[in-house]
C-alpha cells in the first residue's frame, strides 16, 4: 500500500473579475443537441466494472467531468448537466477551458503532472454556464486510467457558502464597528465575545480583558448579571432595562441594556446576546435641560416680581403725591417729602436690577447654548 501520509494539496485559484449571478438563475439544459457522439463511454472500463463506473459516476453529488490530458471533455454525470445548462452531448463538444474560466493548457499540464505524483489538486475557480452566466465553485481534480490516463474534474457551487461567509463578514464587521456595546455569555454568565465598544465605554485596554470573566464584573452590583440571565428564563427570550454599570477606574454610570438568547444552530438557548448603551451623555443633557428649565422659569418669575414691584411703587407714588399736596402739617409734608425720596431710589435701583436681571438671562441662554450643543 502506498504511503499516503506524504501526499499534499496543491490549491490553485482562478478567479478572474466576473458580475454576481443570483442563485435563482441557473439555467435549464439545452433542448437542441449536438450530432457529435461522445468518444468516452462506459464501455470504455473493464467490462465487469462497467454498470458499477457508470451508477457510481452518474451518482456523485458533485458535477463530475472527465477530459482527456488536452482538457477535451469526454464524458459528464447528470450533475454536470444541471449545473451547467448543457445537454450531454454538447456538454461533450467543449473543452474543460470553455465551463472553466482560465483554464488553460498549461494550467491543465500542471494539474496532470501534479496528479500524477500522488498529490491532491483542489481548484477555486469560477465556472460559466451554457447561458453565459457565472458561478463560483471548488473543484477536485484526481486522475482515472481508462483506456489512458484522463482527469477528472468533481465541481462544487459553492455560492451559497460564498454568500453566509460574506454575511458573517458583514455581521462581524457590524459587530466590531457598533456604538453600542456588545457581549455574548454563556448560561453561566460567562463572558465569551465582547466588541471593542466594551473596552471604549468601560475604559479597558481591550475587550479581550474581559474575555471569560462573569457578566458582573460590567456592573456596580455583580449580582445584577445574574439578574438578567434570570429575566430571560421562561418565556421571556428578550429583557431591557437601565442598570449602573461600573468603569474600570471604578466611576459608575448608567445604560441602557437589551438582551436576547443566544441560541445554536438546532435552536437551543446556549446562552445570551446583550448590548450596552452608555446614557452619559443622555443623562447630561437631561440634567442640563432640567437646569436650564429651573433656570429660565426662575428668571421669568423674577420680571414678574419686577413689573409687579414697579407698578405697586407707582401707584405709592402717586398716594404720596395727593398726600403732600393737601397735607397742612409741616411734618407730614416734610415725611411725604422723604418717602417720594425713598421711591425715587427705588426706582433707580430697580432699574440696576433689571439690568442685571437682563444680563443673568443672556448668560443663561449662552449656557444653554453650550450644554445642550445649540449652534448659532
Amino acid at each position: 500500500m502506498k504511503n499516503l501520509s506524504k501526499s499534499s494539496t496543491m490549491r490553485i485559484d482562478l478567479i478572474p473579475d466576473i458580475p454576481e449571478v443570483p442563485l435563482s438563475e441557473r439555467p435549464k439544459a439545452k433542448v437542441v443537441a449536438s450530432q457529435k457522439k461522445i468518444i468516452l463511454t462506459a464501455g470504455a472500463i473493464d467490462g465487469g466494472k462497467t454498470r458499477s463506473y457508470t451508477e457510481l459516476f452518474q451518482n456523485v453529488y458533485d458535477a463530475g467531468i472527465i477530459t482527456d490530458l488536452h482538457g477535451r471533455i469526454r464524458d459528464v454525470n447528470r450533475r454536470a448537466l444541471d449545473y451547467f445548462g448543457y445537454t450531454q452531448e454538447d456538454l461533450c463538444d467543449l473543452d474543460i477551458s470553455d465551463v472553466v474560466s482560465g483554464m488553460d493548457d498549461e494550467i491543465v499540464r500542471t494539474l496532470y503532472e501534479n496528479v500524477q505524483c500522488e498529490r491532491f489538486t483542489l481548484m477555486t475557480a469560477v465556472c460559466q454556464r451554457a447561458d453565459g452566466t457565472f458561478f463560483p465553485a471548488e473543484i477536485a481534480v484526481s486522475q482515472i486510467r481508462l483506456s489512458t490516463p484522463h482527469l477528472t474534474f468533481f465541481i462544487r457551487d459553492i455560492t451559497t457558502r460564498i454568500q453566509q461567509d460574506e454575511m458573517l463578514r458583514t455581521e462581524h464587521t457590524a459587530l466590531q464597528n457598533s456604538s453600542d456595546a456588545i457581549v455574548v455569555i454563556d448560561m453561566n454568565s460567562v463572558i465569551e465575545y465582547a466588541n471593542p465598544a466594551v473596552a471604549r465605554i468601560w475604559g479597558l485596554p481591550s475587550p479581550a480583558d474581559i474575555i471569560n470573566h462573569n457578566l458582573g464584573v460590567l456592573f456596580l452590583n455583580s449580582d445584577d448579571g445574574s439578574a438578567i440571565i434570570q429575566s430571560l428564563a421562561g418565556e421571556n427570550f428578550t429583557t431591557d432595562g437601565i442598570v449602573v454599570a461600573k468603569r474600570a477606574n471604578g466611576v459608575p454610570f448608567r445604560a441602557q441594556i437589551r438582551a436576547a438568547c443566544n441560541r445554536n444552530t438546532n435552536g437551543e438557548v446556549v446562552g445570551a446576546v446583550i448590548s450596552f448603551t452608555d446614557l452619559t451623555e443622555r443623562d447630561r443633557m437631561m440634567f442640563s435641560e432640567k437646569n436650564l428649565h429651573y433656570m429660565t422659569s426662575t428668571m421669568s418669575r423674577f420680571e414678574e416680581i419686577e413689573k409687579c414691584f414697579l407698578s405697586n411703587l407707582e401707584e405709592l407714588s402717586s398716594y404720596m403725591e395727593k398726600i403732600r399736596a393737601n397735607a397742612v402739617d409741616e411734618q407730614v409734608k416734610k415725611l411725604v417729602v422723604s418717602a417720594d425720596d425713598t421711591c425715587v431710589g427705588l426706582r433707580n435701583l430697580m432699574s440696576e436690577y433689571e439690568e442685571l436681571l437682563h444680563e443673568v438671562k443672556e448668560n443663561i441662554a449662552k449656557m444653554g447654548e453650550t450644554q445642550l450643543g445649540v449652534d448659532d
